[in-house]
């Protein structure tokens, strides 16, 4: 079904895209269940388990000639190599963030891009950029530039996962391959990244994949990338607009459970630095809006 471009909300089409932004915001709750087994051996899982998951889709899709001719193609090969090495960093950084408790940190990230994605725009783009995104971009940045000024914190973390993301999101947005073919192609280097990390960091004594936490490895390639595969089939039912605003609830659940239920740090500077980052967010989803409607 092409994407939808009236008012008119499918009923479908969201319960998917609400489904898909559940999980992505129940991440920290999961990962969190496997922190025993070390950061290493969970991020080797995650890796290695993703190509034979991505694999089963394409076949029940059908979808498998849409692989073939990105081998074929090395303009169409070498941005998926790159993006494949992008979700691979962003994974580990992921992963490490909720281990070592900056699951706040990693929100801050997500509510970032859309100031990153305006730079970039302008920046290697020459995209024009109007007095409304200038402002959202200076709020957001400002909120960032509060935290490491007044408490001398380098939110890195948050950060590098923003701009990963936009970096990533750029690349694909300009290569014409269907969306599970392209999650495929992206796996492909990632197996063998798990591959070497599970030889070299095996489950210790005592610890073994048939335990339930155990299962949960495996399984998380799995719960990782279930949301990217309902969100794309939401995005063909609905409103790239209402969907993009929709995203956002993500890394407010993320958020809110690194303050609420894993107690993480989060003090007035920290409150006047996401009001800044969120405004600014705000500022943008409205401009945004109001030129899809004029479009």
């Amino acid at each position: 079904m092409p994407p939808t471009t009236n008012r008119h909300v499918d009923g479908i089409g969201l319960a998917y895209g609400l489904c898909a932004i559940l999980i992505w915001s129940s991440f920290p709750l999961y990962f969190k269940q496997t922190e025993s087994f070390g950061f290493l051996s969970v991020y080797g899982h995650r890796a290695l388990w993703a190509m034979p998951f991505m694999l089963l889709v394409l076949l029940v899709l059908r979808s498998w000639h849409e692989v073939v001719p990105v081998f074929r193609s090395r303009r169409l090969l070498l941005p998926i190599v790159a993006t494949s090495l992008i979700v691979a960093a962003q994974q580990a950084l992921y992963i490490w963030g909720i281990f070592t408790n900056r699951i706040v940190e990693l929100s801050m990230g997500f509510y970032l891009v859309p100031a990153f994605s305006i730079l970039f725009g302008y920046l290697f783009f020459q995209e024009r950029i109007g007095p409304t995104q200038w402002l959202a971009v200076g709020l957001s940045i400002s909120g960032v530039a509060a935290l490491i000024i007044v408490l001398g914190e380098n939110p890195w973390l948050g950060v590098t996962m923003g701009l990963t993301f936009t970096v990533y999101s750029a690349i694909r947005k300009r290569i014409s391959v269907e969306p599970a073919a392209g999650l495929f192609l992206e796996t492909v280097p990632l197996f063998f990244i798990g591959l070497w990390f599970v030889i070299q960091f095996p489950l210790e004594e005592g610890k073994s994949l048939a335990s339930w936490s155990g299962s949960l490895l495996p399984f998380s390639a799995i719960y990782t990338i279930l949301p990217i595969l309902l969100y794309v089939v939401a995005s063909r039912r609905m409103s790239l607009s209402l969907l993009g605003t929709l995203f956002y609830l993500a890394p407010t659940g993320t958020f809110l459970i690194g303050v609420f239920v894993y107690d993480e740090n989060f003090s007035q500077i920290h409150v006047v630095a996401f009001l800044l980052i969120w405004v600014g967010l705000s500022i943008y989803l409205w401009a945004d809006r109001g030129k899809n409607r004029q479009a």
